[in-house]
């Protein structure tokens, strides 16, 4: 992921404060990439060194005042430019899947656990994977609400397919646990 590019993405479609670029970043996938207010203001900063934005001093009567970005022609151009080119498409590793997911990397050594405790961790998986399906659907239901562009509707809809698509396989995950144990 671009942080940079996700900021001029943002402010291609109207120019906003800190908060709200964080705010439209959604707090947990900064927080799955690492990123907080330490990062996106450096990040900030340094796009507007670049002269891909600007920033202006919003004065406020109660509270304090705000710096609303906007972004530049230089840096539209520049979103454009990285929005049609193929960086960040490209995955080189085969196997990423797997590498990103912790519990993946877990299960190739889960039959060194107790058959009770390894039963436990898949069933707290899929106690985790509805939870987060029940949010991807609340979420999908808001943005439906909201109006939200149907590209990006889909996007949801993949992040439910996988979540499904997970779930599915933890079940046949646990079948195979069970018969293993008997």
């Amino acid at each position: 992921m671009s942080v940079k590019h996700m900021i001029l993405g943002i402010l291609q479609e109207a120019p906003t404060h800190g908060y709200n670029i964080k705010k439209r970043l959604y707090r947990n996938i900064l927080q799955d990439f690492g990123i907080n207010d330490g990062q996106l203001y450096p990040a900030l900063n340094q796009l507007e060194k670049e002269g891909f934005i600007t920033k202006e001093v919003v004065i406020q009567e109660k509270g304090p005042n705000r710096h609303r970005y906007s972004i530049t022609p230089k840096g539209s151009q520049a979103f454009l430019l990285w929005l049609e080119g193929d960086e960040d498409e490209n995955e080189s590793v085969r196997y990423d899947f797997f590498r990103k997911d912790r519990f993946l990397l877990k299960c190739n050594f889960m039959h060194y656990l107790e058959p009770g405790l390894l039963e436990r961790k898949i069933l707290a998986q899929i106690s985790l994977g509805e939870k987060k399906l029940k949010d991807f659907h609340n979420a999908h239901a808001s943005m439906t609400h909201r109006q939200v562009k149907p590209h990006r509707l889909q996007i949801l809809e993949l992040g439910i397919q996988l979540q499904e698509a997970r779930l599915k396989w933890l079940q046949g995950l646990l079948e195979v646990v069970k018969r293993e144990i008997k």
